[in-house]
């Protein structure tokens, strides 16, 4: 499983990262969105990426991005694997 950890909460049109099942959560709290109180519990098993929040990334040593690079790569996967609900409408 994948995860992407917020600090925050997510940008709205960040949930989109589901679509493509990515688990998405924040340290605090958000409507709609889980809150992870014990990170190293919560990792166990799962690629994470944390955003925004370097010094937890290098702490756990899990992967770190920007808001901006979780926006490039959402962009990217719209573009390059569009999500199984928009399938039917691009044929």
């Amino acid at each position: 499983m994948s995860v992407v950890i917020y600090r925050d909460c997510p940008p709205p049109h960040h949930l989109q990262l589901k679509l493509w099942g990515f688990e998405v959560v924040s340290l605090s709290n958000c409507p709609g969105v889980p809150r992870v109180i014990d990170v190293g519990e919560f990792i166990k098993g799962k690629f994470a990426i944390v955003v925004g929040v370097g010094e937890l990334a290098r702490k756990f040593r899990l992967a770190n991005a920007s808001e901006r690079e979780i926006e490039k790569f959402l962009k990217w996967l719209i573009r390059e694997y569009p999500p199984p609900v928009y399938v039917p409408y691009l044929n």
